[in-house]
């Protein structure tokens, strides 16, 4: 039984990990990459979330 159980475990945590996985064509990629790399500018809408979530919590 136990031994069952192991296996059963392994399998959900591989099916979990498997969904976790990002299949991204070659653009994608280079397009995700570019965007970590060179975010660009705030805008006065993210702003606003920040300066909300900052009164909200007191950071």
């Amino acid at each position: 039984m136990a031994e069952n159980t192991t296996v059963s475990t392994q399998e959900e945590k591989l099916s979990i990990e498997d969904e976790r996985r990002l299949d991204l064509s070659v653009n994608d990629r280079r397009a995700f990459v570019e965007a970590l790399v060179n975010p660009g500018p705030v805008n006065e809408r993210l702003r606003d979330t920040v300066r909300r979530y900052r009164e909200t919590t007191a950071l």
